[in-house]
């Protein structure tokens, strides 16, 4: 049996229906990152002092996304004590028990790991993340998180000519563990 013209161009009309709505439905991208947190020397005040790195790293790195992303971020904690992140301007739909507040969420145990999940959904800017036990922030285990605008959603105002990252905080010249 021969398919006339117009059921043929019927057939791809629909195929390209169904391929659009396919395409809409599509989830936000993820990012995934992988974070060992351990002690270290630094000398923020040029005073060689026990800080806290991830990924060996003072202050912490960089979380660069786009508005609408799905980060992944498991942290691994190798202090000798439990450790727990916040994440500062991040809103957080549907998983507030991740917000890094003590009560809302367990901290990680030594030795353990925990898998934070967060959409930064209809966000842009700069934000940052921080240790919330004990005197864990004023050890460091910090670093800044930037959420930029998806390229198809114009921003009204003109692309920044450089981008840093400033994190201002407390310092002391002894270990953090002496105030907790």
């Amino acid at each position: 049996m021969m398919l006339g013209r117009s059921s043929i161009w019927q057939k791809l009309a629909a195929i390209l229906v169904v391929s659009a709505f396919v395409a809409v439905q599509a989830e936000d991208p993820y990012r995934f990152y992988n974070w060992n947190v351990t002690y270290g020397d630094i000398s923020p005040l040029g005073v060689r002092q026990q800080g806290i790195l991830i990924n060996g790293q003072f202050p912490g790195p960089d979380l660069y996304s786009v508005t609408n992303d799905n980060l992944i971020i498991n942290v691994f904690n190798n202090l000798d004590e439990p450790f727990l992140l916040s994440w500062n301007g991040v809103q957080q739909r549907k998983n507030s028990y991740q917000d890094g507040v003590y009560g809302t969420t367990c901290p990680i145990p030594p030795g353990k790991n925990f898998t934070y999940t967060l959409q930064v959904k209809d966000q842009i800017g700069s934000f940052y993340y921080f240790p919330s036990l004990a005197f864990h922030k004023a050890a460091g285990g910090y670093g800044g998180i930037r959420i930029l605008s998806r390229p198809k959603i114009p921003v009204p105002f003109p692309d920044p000519a450089g981008d840093f990252t400033v994190l201002i905080g407390d310092w002391f010249t002894t270990d953090h563990r002496v105030y907790t």
